[in-house]
């Protein structure tokens, strides 16, 4: 039975130069993602969360594939675009959380000001 191949093609942010590399063999770690021209490389912690990525894809695919035939193609850049669109969501949603905390730390505070009042009453009718 061949195997299923799924290649990816490569841009060096560094050289420009572009190269392809297939993904079963970055998945078997007998290639690693190193430009051939300029010999740069992927940070290890990338190239490992890329690979475990891939694999889980790789399976997803093959489950698919009872159903249906799966033909992808990926832009890093709108990738990019759709992350930073997707942090910039998730900074907003933080800032409302932050705001609404804020909001009920002043809630609180008025409690425990409401708290020493009460108290300097009861010093007060002690001192009686």
């Amino acid at each position: 039975m061949p195997r299923p191949t799924m290649s990816i093609d490569f841009t060096c942010q560094k050289c420009e130069a572009s190269f392809e590399l297939d993904a079963q063999d970055l998945i078997e770690g007998t290639e690693k993602i190193v430009c051939p021209h300029c010999d740069s490389k992927a940070p290890t912690n990338l190239a490992e969360d890329f690979v475990a990525a891939l694999t889980e894809m790789r399976a997803q695919i093959a489950a698919l594939s009872k159903k249906f035939a799966a033909t992808m193609t990926l832009e890093a850049e709108e990738l990019e675009d759709e992350l930073e669109d997707e942090d910039e969501e998730e900074d907003d949603d933080e800032d409302e959380s932050e705001e609404d905390d804020d909001e009920s730390d002043e809630d609180e505070d008025e409690d425990v000001e409401d708290d020493e009042d009460y108290d300097d009453e009861d010093e007060s009718d002690d001192d009686r």
